[in-house]
């Protein structure tokens, strides 16, 4: 596992998209799980900006989610909606590219199987972007997650649907249910990389990178990852 501090969030945005843009150029047909939330945004912009110059690099990408809300979230997708509106409403990758979950299947179970399917089908993850919750969880998979787990409906901890509810983008409701990319789906991806920023996650970001192998601390699968590289704020990186 690597770490890179960051001086800020836009330092962060900026070696983000340029490891982004390297693996694209390397492999334009990359296949990439992405997340919603606070720290990518700055990340999706500097990625704009870039594609307005060249939007080349980018018509080849398959894009899945790392998770999403189940209804009575918006059934075309709570995370998927900033997901679109930030990166795929400009990027100009192919329908048939983009891969968003389906939670108004009537089995989710079922769904989630036909999403691995979906990700072996194009010869698997090379790269999955993620950001650190609060207490730790990746993806949607909070703390207590098997580190075997495979993409699966999941429960929410009162605590996280707090969390996502104090962004200051609301795109409808938002649901205690989602489904996630399991533990060791992001296992399984060529490379990983987590984008950390903010004092408030110190305390997740030291048992992710100095705390016991648990799955108490779902993020910490990451310290046996063969590519991982964590992109951290000094403010997140720093002692309290």
């Amino acid at each position: 596992m690597h770490v890179t501090a960051c001086a800020d969030t836009a330092e962060l945005a900026s070696r983000a998209a340029a490891l982004w843009l390297d693996r694209l150029r390397a492999k334009p047909d990359l296949v990439i799980a992405v997340p919603a939330g606070r720290t990518p945004r700055t990340l999706y912009a500097r990625l704009r900006s870039v594609h307005a110059a060249d939007p080349a690099p980018f018509s080849r990408m398959h894009v899945f989610a790392v998770d999403e809300l189940c209804p009575p979230a918006p059934p075309d997708g709570y995370f998927w909606r900033q997901i679109r509106r930030e990166l795929l409403d400009w990027a100009q990758i192919p329908p048939a590219n983009l891969h968003p979950f389906d939670v108004a299947a009537p089995d989710l179970e079922a769904m989630c199987r036909d999403y691995e399917a979906a990700i072996a089908a194009v010869g698997g993850l090379d790269l999955v972007m993620l950001g650190l919750g609060p207490n730790a969880h990746l993806a949607s998979n909070e703390p207590g997650s098997p580190g075997h787990s495979r993409t699966r409906p999941v429960a929410l901890l009162p605590g996280t649907v707090d969390y996502i509810l104090t962004d200051e983008v609301i795109q409808g409701a938002v649901s205690s249910r989602a489904v996630t990319l399991g533990l060791a789906t992001i296992a399984e991806a060529r490379e990983v990389v987590v984008l950390v920023a903010g004092a408030h996650k110190r305390t997740p970001l030291r048992a992710m990178l100095a705390g016991p192998a648990t799955s108490e601390v779902p993020a910490s699968i990451l310290q046996r990852h063969a590519r991982c590289t964590v992109l951290a704020t000094q403010d997140a990186l720093e002692n309290p």
